[in-house]
């Protein structure tokens, strides 16, 4: 299971851009394709100087795992809805 110390943050950044359900959404029904967001992220993170315990390198890797996704996706939900 992975580290998810940033999953606060990101749920309330995401609300208050009001994008939860765009996400949820792309999280449910993005299959394959958010292996190949998260490749494409960890690829461009070095160019940023953003490093392997970075927020942004977390939500890379957590794309990958389809546990993990649903996980975050619950969480969304339950944060959306309080």
């Amino acid at each position: 299971m992975m580290e998810k110390k940033y999953w606060a943050d990101w749920a309330q950044t995401l609300q208050q851009k009001r994008l939860t359900g765009l996400v949820v959404t792309l999280l449910e029904g993005a299959g394959p394709l958010k292996i190949l967001i998260s490749q494409a992220l960890m690829g461009f993170l070095p160019l940023f100087g953003q490093t392997r315990d970075s927020s942004l390198h977390s939500f890379a890797q957590m794309l990958e795992d389809a546990a993990e996704c649903r996980l975050f996706t619950t969480y969304l939900l339950e944060e959306k809805n309080t």
